[in-house]
């Protein structure tokens, strides 16, 4: 898809859709605020810096709200331009006609954006289709602004990067990277996952108990829960500990709070400002080892802050039916040990699709 930019107006219309507060403006953390203004339209005579030279004086940068994205949603990303020098530098699209006209925004103008080779922006890779991001080129056919970065100042834009490339609505693994500037700058490659977002339902002997997945705080984990959950190993796995006012505990193939995944794997901990309330799911850990995570899980029966930090939190019991299971699973009464005295059991574990909206 190649679009034409014919005008200021339609610019305008078109970044301020899907922005967060406008343009952003980060801030070098070596510098006192007070010398790292806006970056700006170029002074009259000021001449943009060599192409070649850019390397060393500049930084690019992508950055993504989020790693994981359900299938639909925004995907977005904030454009970021830093200069690593003490001195102003000046900036102009190649290819395109200078303006000399002061630029009228905040933030980097989205011509600065899509600078790269033949106007384009990205570079997105996909399985089988390392070439996606070729599809959007946006030549302008107007004068435009050039700008200057104040010394050790950060110019940056924040839009919704699914508007111009349609494809990141679809599921998939993608690989981004921005080439601004005929391609002399690179940020780092950025890799996100655009998935069909699942719960899990786990019928116990107890009632039916939903857990919304954390994506967004615990990726990682989530992953690894719903592999195990698609493979059938939660079935038929009992609670084997349940201590009222505190924690119920699953998920151990030997029943004992001792066991692991068959293939004896671990992840790391993914822990997060995720509060362990009432129906707050965590992965449990071997004493001391916060790698030790693998298959073991507990479910917060009250607000307990001394976890807070301390465990990956990936879920959470949703729905009244969900909360009255979870009720009746810490009433059921228990040995000296925390063992429940007649078994209960995890009879199924099923990931199904999660609501659209939550």
């Amino acid at each position: 898809m190649a679009l034409t930019l014919r005008g200021r107006t339609c610019l305008a219309g078109l970044v301020l859709l899907g922005l967060s507060g406008g343009g952003s403006l980060g801030q070098s953390e070596s510098a006192p605020a007070e010398m790292l203004p806006a970056a700006t339209s170029a002074p009259a005579r000021a001449e943009p810096a060599p192409l070649a030279s850019l390397p060393a004086l500049v930084d690019a940068d992508l950055r993504f709200d989020r790693a994981t994205l359900p299938v639909g949603s925004q995907v977005m990303v904030e454009f970021v331009l830093r200069n690593k020098t003490l001195e102003p530098i000046v900036l102009a699209v190649p290819g395109a006609d200078p303006s000399r006209q002061p630029f009228e925004g905040m933030g980097l103008p989205l011509e600065h954006i899509f600078s790269g080779d033949r106007f384009r922006a990205v570079r997105i890779a996909a399985e089988g289709n390392p070439n996606l991001g070729d599809r959007v080129a946006m030549k302008p056919e107007y004068p435009v602004p050039m700008i200057t970065l104040a010394p050790l100042s950060s110019v940056g834009l924040k839009f919704d990067l699914a508007r111009f490339y349609p494809v990141l609505h679809q599921a998939g693994r993608y690989t981004i990277q921005w080439l601004p500037y005929a391609g002399t700058l690179s940020s780092a490659p950025v890799t996100i996952d655009v998935v069909n977002y699942q719960d899990v339902v786990l019928e116990t002997t107890q009632g039916k108990l939903r857990l919304h997945l954390l994506y967004d705080a615990a990726p990682e984990t989530v992953a690894n829960f719903l592999e195990l959950v698609t493979s059938r190993f939660y079935d038929g796995k009992p609670f084997h500990r349940i201590e009222p006012s505190f924690v119920a505990m699953a998920g151990c193939p030997l029943g004992n709070g001792t066991g692991r995944r068959p293939d004896g794997r671990t992840i790391r901990p993914e822990f997060s400002d995720t509060a362990f309330d009432v129906g707050t799911v965590g992965m449990s850990l071997m004493p001391g080892d916060p790698n030790s995570a693998s298959c073991q899980f507990f479910i917060a029966l009250a607000r307990l802050p001394s976890l807070d930090g301390k465990y990956t939190a990936f879920a959470r019991i949703e729905g009244p039916e969900s909360l009255e299971t979870l009720r009746k699973i810490a009433a059921v009464a228990t040995d000296a040990n925390g063992r429940p005295v007649e078994p209960v059991l995890i009879r199924t574990a099923v990931a199904v699709d999660a609501p659209t909206l939550r």
